[in-house]
């Protein structure tokens, strides 16, 4: 689940809070007074693969949203009124979050292999695709997103992007720096 640690003494870091949403998490984001976080379980009377957590009290968190996605969640970003959460085999989902007590999937696209990271710059979702590498896809119409470039890697797991580059754990291949000036 989510825990949450008062860091305001990095010597001496405490636990302030925690929330469990079931199964396992595997990513957070944090925006204002929300986290979303990506939840990973394989329990069929559980599906709440995006859970959204008030944070405005860290000493005491509680669910306020989510959405089921029907798949494994491994990452999560969010942006503007979107969650983008990568789901192992379906790829890239892409939900609706503008009012987080009721959330719906609005898009999603299905990769090639399994989608473990996530990271939106601008109208791109950089997703890191296992043994398919990085997928670059359009997200710009979050109703029809579409793939428009790749960068095969060994076993892609996460991704970081900062300018014109994506930074790529690529597993026992290391860091992987790709140019992405044109997608």
């Amino acid at each position: 689940g989510l825990v949450i640690i008062d860091i305001s003494n990095p010597k001496s870091p405490i636990q302030v809070g925690s929330y469990d949403a079931g199964g396992s998490t595997l990513d957070v984001y944090i925006q204002g007074n929300y986290a979303y976080m990506a939840n990973y379980s394989n329990n069929l009377n559980y599906n709440k693969d995006l859970a959204i957590i008030d944070i405005s009290n860290p000493r005491s968190p509680i669910q306020i949203g989510s959405c089921d996605i029907y798949g494994l969640a491994y990452g999560v970003y969010v942006q503007d009124n979107y969650a983008y959460v990568t789901d192992g085999n379906s790829g890239l989902v892409i939900i609706d979050i503008s009012n987080p007590k009721s959330t719906r999937q609005v898009g999603k696209y299905v990769t090639a292999g399994y989608a473990y990271g996530v990271y939106i710059q601008g109208s791109y979702a950089y997703v890191t695709n296992s043994n398919n590498g990085l997928v670059i896809i359009d997200i710009s119409n979050p109703n029809n997103p579409t793939q428009v470039g790749r960068f095969g890697t060994y076993k892609a797991y996460d991704v970081y992007v900062q300018g014109s580059y994506a930074y790529v754990a690529d597993g026992s291949n290391g860091l992987v720096i790709i140019d992405i000036s044109n997608p």
